[in-house]
């Protein structure tokens, strides 16, 4: 891979080749995209239709691409100076931002609407997480994953990741193992929907990453930056240091209360590597931090 990378999950700073070059990370990884698509409509063949909202989410970010990349032809000065590897990066991370947007606004809406109904404390037993869905929390489980699918196979074909350190790909494929699972057999979904808090900060990680690389935001003042980095942290310690430890926490208190099978297990080690890839994204963060510093200075 030519270039390198500095942190994970939107601080990454990717450089990739024009051309796709297949290489053994991403011929693994395309093998584990197809078989998990070819798991999903076995699902739906025998029965399982709603998980349509997965493929249909797909379809829809890859056209959230094209509407970007068309309008990115129509305003070129926004990508003015960036070689074509690294405007793929950009228009990556543009879909990503929508992503988190969307994905943002629909959590913390049903999670206030939830509370407003059942109260915090009984929506958060064991119970409710596991057995119960909130409304709307399929669908957005559903888009999610469908969104994950469609960032894995664009990260792949454009080669925007290191194959020494694939971060991305690999949480990818967390979500992916966990997220399919839960939809297909409709449980846990509570659970992961509160995984999905940290979307809020990823809004952040996006917003960082874009306003760096486009051209017309680079004559911006330090008090951007400044605010940009001040919610940077308080979202990164509260909706993903905070809640992915307390889902840890809660699913290690509740052990006994989940059936005998690999859901539990399933559970507890994606969280297990959620952290750890938490733990390497604020690494990378506070990195990329002092980089900015020693540069002002």
């Amino acid at each position: 891979m030519e270039g390198a990378s500095e942190a994970v999950n939107g601080v990454i700073e990717t450089k990739p080749p024009t051309g796709w070059r297949p290489d053994a990370v991403g011929v693994f990884f395309t093998a584990l995209l197809a078989l998990w698509a070819v798991l999903v409509a076995l699902h739906m063949k025998d029965g399982n239709l709603r998980l349509w909202q997965v493929f249909a989410a797909a379809v829809f970010f890859e056209g959230v691409n094209k509407m970007i990349e068309v309008y990115l032809r129509w305003r070129p000065d926004i990508t003015r100076g960036l070689t074509p590897a690294v405007a793929a990066d950009f228009l990556n991370t543009s879909v990503s931002l929508v992503h988190s947007s969307l994905i943002s606004l629909s959590v913390i809406v049903l999670i206030v609407k939830e509370a407003k109904i059942s109260g915090l404390s009984n929506m958060l037993t064991h119970d409710v997480l596991y057995s119960r869905t909130w409304p709307g929390a399929y669908s957005a489980l559903a888009i999610s994953c469908g969104y994950f699918a469609y960032d894995q196979l664009d990260m792949i074909r454009k080669h925007l990741y290191s194959p020494k350190a694939p971060h991305l790909l690999v949480h990818h494929a967390v979500l992916l193992t966990c997220f399919t699972p839960a939809l297909e057999r409709d449980s846990c979904i509570n659970y992961l929907i509160l995984t999905l808090l940290c979307e809020v900060h990823s809004i952040f990680l996006h917003l960082r990453k874009v306003r760096k690389l486009a051209s017309t935001t680079k004559a911006k003042g330090t008090w951007g930056n400044l605010v940009t980095w001040a919610l940077n942290w308080i979202a990164f310690f509260s909706t993903r240091i905070f809640v992915h430890f307390w889902i840890t926490a809660k699913l290690l208190w509740d052990a006994s209360k989940f059936p005998s099978g690999f859901e539990w297990p399933l559970a507890l080690t994606g969280m297990v590597g959620l952290n750890v890839l938490n733990v390497l994204l604020g690494q990378g963060l506070y990195k990329a931090l002092r980089r900015e510093r020693r540069r002002q200075d």
